[in-house]
């Protein structure tokens, strides 16, 4: 079983036809979606054959009900705590660029995980901004204790901008370090804000994995090999919303059966080709 601690949260993608004018309304086609690394990964994974379990906090609201609602007919042994209201992520895209406007909301918590959730769990997932932010940072790090006394595979994902301007550059290496997960999975400018050259892997991680869109993802070992995975031309690109998580999913469960880094690689690029081809973060179109 799969275990994601983390983020569940709703995303409203806004795409715009053309530049946004102050002062003049704008006509923009949206969408809402599910979102947060944490709920994608064990939601994506769910549809792929898991039996995944999140641990996190959402809104004691009417939207946040409805979140937890939907993962649980999909097969997500959701252990999610009510409180306050539930985070937003407005996400535009157009004009080239995409931009992401983030409020965690209750996913800043809990303030404790029962280590009783661990139960039956063979691989962890937890994504940097799970770090960031107290209460949860604190529950998480009480946490680890017992995932490492369980000798639990863990696999952490890369810290954004954002993260690494509320947990830092170094604390985030002393957080690998200690942690000594089985992988990080992050992007190239993830990889690059840490400081690291581009063929360096990440210090206390048993491989390091860097993905770059459309061009061959990287992976590396601490013994220096390093190997290149091409990306499998997509067909009928249709949104590229939870593509990461969806890679994630894949490396995860591949992992599980025992499969290698370049494996699940593979696995991960099979199962973001499927995301890739529907509206937001899944598999089913």
């Amino acid at each position: 079983m799969l275990l994601a601690i983390g983020d569940l949260l709703e995303e409203i993608l806004i795409r715009l036809s053309s530049a946004p004018v102050r002062g003049v309304d704008s006509s923009v086609r949206s969408a809402r979606v599910r979102g947060g690394s944490a709920a994608n990964v064990a939601a994506i994974d769910a549809e792929t054959g898991g039996t995944p379990r999140l641990v996190g906090q959402v809104g004691d609201d009417a939207l946040g009900h409805v979140l937890v609602d939907d993962l649980r007919s999909r097969r997500v042994d959701v252990r999610v705590s009510h409180l306050g209201g539930t985070g937003v992520i407005v996400t535009t895209v157009g004009q080239g660029t995409r931009t992401r406007l983030v409020d965690r909301g209750a996913s800043r918590g809990p303030a404790r995980i029962d280590p009783g959730t661990l139960d039956g769990v063979a691989q962890i997932y937890i994504a940097a901004s799970a770090f960031t932010e107290d209460p949860l940072a604190t529950a998480i790090d009480r946490l680890l204790a017992e995932v490492r006394e369980r000798r639990i595979p863990l696999v952490l994902g890369g810290p954004t901008a954002s993260d690494l301007d509320l947990f830092g550059v170094e604390p985030f290496h002393e957080l690998v370090r200690t942690a000594r997960p089985d992988a990080v999975v992050l992007n190239r400018f993830e990889h690059r804000s840490l400081g690291l050259h581009p063929r360096e892997a990440l210090g206390g991680a048993g491989a390091t994995v860097i993905t770059a869109g459309a061009r061959p993802t990287l992976v590396l070992t601490p013994k220096g090999a390093a190997e290149s995975v091409p990306v499998p031309p997509i067909d009928a690109l249709r949104d590229t919303t939870g593509a990461g998580d969806a890679f994630l999913a894949g490396f995860l469960s591949s992992r599980r059966t025992g499969a290698d880094p370049v494996a699940a690689t593979h696995a991960g690029h099979r199962i973001a080709a499927r995301v890739l081809r529907n509206l937001g973060p899944t598999t089913k179109g």
